[in-house]
């Protein structure tokens, strides 16, 4: 019965980081990051997803993250 509970408690341990590799944004779809989501290739604002995937993005693609909103009216030319 032990082991029973230690194998499932691995099971889901396993699955829970499954579910937070799938959650990274493809950073080629991605044309620039701003602290509360992204404009794609496509043109459109997206949010992030997880807080994660934002701090992901900032810490590998810096040359295309915006550290404010992408609204931010005092940034209105720094787009």
């Amino acid at each position: 019965m032990r082991k029973y509970f230690g194998g499932a408690a691995l099971a889901i341990m396993l699955v829970s980081i499954a579910g937070v590799a799938q959650a990274d944004v493809d950073p080629s779809r991605v044309a620039t990051g701003y602290a509360d989501g992204y404009v794609g290739t496509d043109g459109q604002f997206h949010a992030w997803e997880h807080r994660s995937d934002a701090e992901n993005f900032r810490a590998q693609h810096a040359d295309k993250y915006k550290a404010w909103r992408h609204d931010d009216p005092r940034h209105k030319s720094d787009r």
